[in-house]
């Protein structure tokens, strides 16, 4: 016997869900912070290819906001997309991932010579 298919995720008080299970179920993944007033949508399909799929949800952006740092006013949840998001929910999209060169402060010290055979 199959059962129903309901049209919200699962919300048990232990479930944490996983971005990559967000992106197979074609989910949005919207934060709030309450502290600065920033909202934002993602597709959780973009999300996975930024992060790894096993991460949690609420762990995204280190569980901060990204704009303020604040963690104790900030939510994340998903959410199926519905038919009064078309056209009126902005959606911040990946457009590409930058690789950038890390750098870190050392003390300078001579280069070794090299060594004769």
């Amino acid at each position: 016997m199959m059962s129903a298919m309901t049209n919200s995720p699962r919300s048990q008080m232990n479930y944490r869900p996983r971005i990559g299970q967000a992106a197979a179920d074609g989910l949005l993944i919207v934060c709030k912070c309450y502290v600065c007033r920033r909202s934002r949508a993602y597709l959780a399909t973009d999300l996975v290819q930024a992060y790894h799929p096993e991460i949690f949800i609420d762990d995204l952006f280190g569980g901060n906001c990204p704009r303020c740092g604040s963690s104790h006013n900030w939510r994340v949840k998903q959410r199926f997309p519905s038919n009064a998001d078309v056209g009126m929910l902005t959606v911040r999209r990946l457009t590409g991932i930058r690789q950038t060169p890390l750098w870190r402060d050392e003390l300078y010290s001579a280069p070794e010579k090299a060594k004769n055979g």
